[in-house]
């Protein structure tokens, strides 16, 4: 894991200002290249060939590349390659995808599992391509200024900003997190920052950029039985357990960290678990007991990680600094507390399962809809109906069965908070490159809409900024594309087990292989709510006060935050979307805006 920053010109002061920002992501080695019309530079968190001969950028021929990633298939590749009669001087992924990418242009890439976003100089045609895994786990920003001819991409945000005369707001990046908590899958909310998204390519030539979706999610056949299921789990799992470093387990009570638990036992003769509990709030920590119960009957050593109201409060303001933008969920605490406290360079997570395996609510319901109108049920109900679940039977598409849901998330009465707050257009909310999948009615399509959108640039960019300020690579084997190309695809009926509990298939293919689970799943679960009737109430109304950050009197109104904050101390009201306008005035003060 690295970090990698580069522009079109020749400037190696600008470069390693820029490098002030991403050496966290690459503490174990650096270095610049730069001639008349590129400056590329490299970070390196050493995980594969911990040798000098494998820093970056590394050179072959007329590529110059400047990598960060894993690859986890790069072995039988290199394998492929040999057997062509190429022969190497390391032992890294990373000369591989420069013999790749000399063999095969930008379809190599598809031939690459893992996380990635690779920057290759072609010294000869002058062209410069960015690339980024079709999952999304690791991010590129990037800035082009036509008239001034600028080009420049970053891991980082703030080294992008750099390049810019002044940072402004973005307004509609702005309205997006002001509805969700969120910030916005293609647009920074900084005004000119832009993401590359999952799978894109861009090739920078000429003073133009192109941008085309080269690697995509492709669904296959769905014909499986259970054995030939946990094979493709337990494969995808055991491929990304090669590192030349040691390993950790982030372990909770459920069934997707637990699986890939239960995989790691049989690869990995010991390796450390880490959980975390809530300090005083010990109905709160059923998912934590469970994971001690599993590590210590499995005798793993274990971790515990303690939260108390101190851990929102006390860096807030330095994970929106390592975010680089503003975040509404809760869970960024979590794991900034977990990342200050891991001792190894690699945490493996069960992130994804859910998206993969059915596990969330509102799957449940969509289920329970293809249910009624599996059988006819939609025959005998009024197609006016004023019950919004039943009123779900009729709509024809995943797009709009989709909106329905995330509608509920939207947060109400933004118009009281925020001033001269206007909405988002439905079009607005989730479906920026939608057009790109191909979805049907199913709840499959549900879940690919999620993986396209939601998982990109919630979880995995939240999990790849904040663990690796620290210096460490988070893996998510659930959402290897191994997994996701053979399985998501599998009909509902089956991943329910024919009932309508989640996760039934999982569950039932697993059960042998873990000693125990949560007794009800219900996601993440805290006391923030009550900490902020009492422990934080004075951190909200010190961060939600005009006083706080003079500019932002021109986005709230703080009589209306502070009646919500009384709101919240009489009654639970509301509190994620307390904590996300905390959030957003910490940010605007953090980056002066």
């Amino acid at each position: 894991m690295c970090g990698i920053n580069g522009f079109n010109f020749s400037d190696k002061e600008l470069i390693k200002k820029m490098m002030a920002f991403t050496k966290n992501r690459g503490p174990d080695a650096n270095g610049i290249y730069s001639e008349n019309e590129v400056t590329i530079s490299h970070d390196r968190l050493s995980i594969i060939d911990l040798t000098s001969k494998a820093n970056q950028p590394m050179n072959y021929k007329n590529y110059i590349i400047s990598f960060n990633g894993e690859i986890y298939n790069y072995k039988n590749l290199k394998k492929e390659l040999e057997e062509t009669g190429e022969s190497f001087k390391t032992n890294s992924d990373t000369e591989v995808i420069l013999r790749l990418f000399d063999k095969f242009g930008v379809e190599s890439f598809k031939r690459l599992s893992g996380i990635f976003a690779v920057c290759i100089w072609d010294k000869l045609k002058k062209k410069i391509y960015l690339v980024r895994d079709t999952i999304g786990v690791k991010p590129i920003y990037y800035h082009f200024n036509k008239l001034k001819k600028k080009f420049i991409f970053s891991s980082s945000i703030k080294s992008v900003l750099l390049s810019l005369d002044s940072n402004e707001i973005n307004e509609k990046a702005f309205r997006f997190y002001s509805n969700f908590g969120r910030n916005d899958d293609v647009e920074t909310i900084f005004k000119g920052v832009f993401k590359l998204l999952p799978g894109e390519l861009l090739i920078f030539e000429n003073n133009e950029i192109s941008k085309r979706k080269l690697l995509n999610i492709e669904l296959k056949s769905s014909n499986l039985g259970d054995h030939q299921v946990k094979k493709i789990i337990e494969n995808s799992v055991e491929s990304q357990l090669v590192s030349d470093v040691p390993i950790a387990l982030s372990l909770s009570g459920g069934v997707d960290s637990n699986v890939v638990y239960s995989i790691m036992r049989k690869k990995l003769n010991n390796f450390n678990i880490y959980s975390f509990y809530f300090k005083d709030y010990e109905k709160f920590n059923e998912d934590f007991n469970v994971a001690k119960t599993n590590a210590n009957f499995y005798k793993n050593n274990f971790i515990p990680i303690e939260i108390g109201h101190n851990e929102f409060s006390d860096n807030s303001e330095k994970i929106v600094d390592i975010l680089e933008e503003p975040t509404g969920n809760q869970c960024s605490v979590l794991n900034y507390s977990m990342s200050k406290k891991i001792n190894e360079k690699i945490l493996i997570t069960g992130d994804g399962g859910d998206e993969t395996f059915t596990g969330y609510d509102r799957y449940r319901s969509i289920h329970i809809i293809n249910f009624l109108r599996k059988f006819n049920f939609i025959n005998f109900i009024n197609p006016k109906t004023k019950y919004k679940n039943l009123n779900r039977l009729f709509y024809k598409n995943a797009k709009d069965l989709y909106l329905s849901f995330s509608e509920q998330n939207i947060y109400k009465n933004l118009n009281f908070y925020y001033k001269n707050f206007k909405l988002l257009e439905k079009n607005d909310l989730f479906l920026n490159h939608t057009k790109d999948l191909k979805l049907n009615n199913s709840l499959n399509s549900i879940s690919l809409i999620d993986l396209d959108l939601i998982v990109p640039n919630e979880y995995l960019l939240r999990n790849d900024k904040i663990f690796m300020n620290e210096g460490v690579e988070v893996r998510v084997p659930l959402l290897d594309l191994n997994i996701i190309n053979n399985l998501l695809n599998i009909n509902e009926f089956k991943k329910f087990q024919y009932s309508f509990k989640s996760k039934g298939l999982i569950k039932k293919i697993f059960k042998n292989d873990i000693h125990k689970l949560v007794r009800k799943k219900w996601g993440l679960q805290s006391p923030y709510a009550k900490w902020m009737k009492g422990p934080l109430q004075e951190f909200l109304k010190q961060v939600l006060n005009k006083d706080y950050y003079s500019n932002s009197k021109n986005y709230f109104n703080f009589d209306e935050i502070n009646k919500l904050i009384s709101l919240h101390k009489e009654k639970y009201h509301n509190p994620d979307l307390l904590w996300s306008l905390a959030m957003m005035q910490i940010f605007l003060r953090n980056f002066k805006l």
